[in-house]
């Protein structure tokens, strides 16, 4: 949203792109007596865009201890590409400042120490130009007394356009607008709410349930020979067993169905005599 605005805002603007080299030649840092540093670097930055020099070691002098600097015996350049906008009518570019920041490291931790503002639209020229600065940075800690930047400021011209041209806007415009974290709705179809129903459906967790120790020992029979390990329960049919007939039984026999004893010789020679 804010890239929008912004190029609502310049509509009707013409746009020059420049590339501007900074060659870095001495800095001179004072500190207070509880405190050196280590080692230095330059930081050359607008919004989220750094531009960082190589880390240097801090030379104390030998008048003051406490006043100490860095000498680049090469001049370590830096270059960056800046946008600037101006009013179809107008003569000079809009406001531009990017700031030099003196930052120290020790063991890993950084601090920044000292910094300075330059607004880039006093350097820009059609033609190839170089000026000589040196910066008087503000210390932004209270370990720093005084710092001093020299360098050379270079700029060449690249090209002009119209402020609402794709190649034509300022990176660093770019790089500060967050991108939103809201999907376009019209970008989802039905086709693809299906398909998610789909996938969630296949890759559903599967609940199981606690087994008794006898289907538990069949399963584990079943995964030691190779077969699946889905237990498959088997009917195992009842057989009837013979049972004898209860004597009170309807089936049971009747006790005047049963034949008569025969008698002995016994008892029929005794009713003879």
């Amino acid at each position: 949203m804010t890239s929008v605005w912004k190029r609502l805002q310049r509509v009707g603007k013409k746009a020059s792109k420049f590339q501007f080299i900074a060659s870095y030649q001495e800095l001179v840092l004072e500190c207070t007596k509880k405190w050196q540093p280590d080692k230095l670097r330059v930081v050359w930055t607008r919004r989220n865009r750094r531009m960082c020099s190589k880390l240097h070691s801090w030379q104390p002098g030998i008048k003051n201890p406490y006043r100490g600097m860095v000498v680049w015996p090469v001049p370590e350049n830096i270059d960056i590409s800046v946008t600037l906008f101006k009013d179809a009518n107008a003569d000079e570019f809009e406001d531009k400042e990017w700031t030099f920041v003196i930052e120290g490291e020790n063991k890993g931790h950084r601090k920044v120490l000292a910094s300075a503002d330059i607004n880039l639209k006093r350097f820009a020229s059609p033609t190839l130009t170089q000026t000589d600065l040196t910066l008087k940075l503000k210390p932004l800690s209270v370990k720093v007394v005084e710092a001093t930047l020299k360098l050379s400021l270079s700029c060449v011209f690249i090209r002009e356009g119209k402020a609402t041209d794709e190649d034509m806007q300022s990176l660093a415009s770019l790089m500060s607008v967050k991108p939103t974290d809201i999907g376009n709705l019209d970008d989802f179809n039905e086709s693809d709410e299906e398909e998610d129903k789909k996938s969630v459906t296949a890759t559903a967790p599967v609940s199981y349930q606690r087994r008794p120790p006898e289907i538990q020992t069949a399963d584990d029979s079943a995964s030691a020979s190779g077969h699946s390990h889905i237990f498959r329960p088997q009917i195992v049919k009842s057989v009837a067993r013979p049972t004898s007939p209860s004597p009170f039984s309807s089936d049971a026999p009747l006790l005047s169905s049963i034949p008569p004893l025969p008698k002995s010789p016994t008892s029929s020679s005794e009713s003879g005599n």
